[in-house]
């Protein structure tokens, strides 16, 4: 923004997960909750 003059643009609520992908994303998110002492076991959901 300053150094290139230009206003600031929210990019989003999913542009991480965008950026990074899902695979990654579920990664980093597990990792975390191992951390705070959690141990995560992932099922995925069923769609209809």
């Amino acid at each position: 923004m300053f150094t290139r003059d230009i206003e600031y643009t929210d990019l989003g609520g999913d542009y991480f997960l965008e950026r990074t992908g899902k695979t990654r994303a579920t990664r980093r998110l597990v990792s975390q909750l191992n951390r705070l002492g959690y141990q995560v076991n992932l099922q995925p959901v069923e769609t209809t």
